[in-house]
């Protein structure tokens, strides 16, 4: 008998909880919405200045690679290549995709 006057005064109080913010859920969801834009924004960026830089440096290791091949192996300039198309590519991703956060470039 115990046991269900603790569940109807478990219930009692959680429905009073509830109907004290008559907004719920989706407010808070939409509170939070604004600092995962932004961050979804620096992820962007930031994706497209580090595979531009990486472009530029797989760009500087193969005029490396050409004048001494011993030095600078041809992986590190592929390694570098992929990397860099990757990072400049992914902030694509949420067009071709159609889900997710969307950015804005500036």
């Amino acid at each position: 008998m115990q046991i269900i006057y603790r569940i109807i005064l478990f219930q009692i109080l959680c429905g009073s909880v509830l109907a004290a913010n008559p907004q719920g859920i989706g407010l808070v969801a939409g509170n939070m919405m604004a600092p995962v834009v932004v961050l979804s924004g620096f992820v962007s960026s930031a994706c497209i200045i580090i595979g531009g830089t990486c472009l530029f440096a797989s760009f500087l290791k193969y005029l490396q690679h050409r004048v001494n091949p011993l030095a600078v192996p041809i992986s590190t300039v592929l390694v570098l290549f992929i990397l860099g198309a990757v990072l400049v590519v992914l902030p694509l991703a949420y067009k071709v995709t159609e889900s997710g956060i969307p950015f804005h470039l500036m």
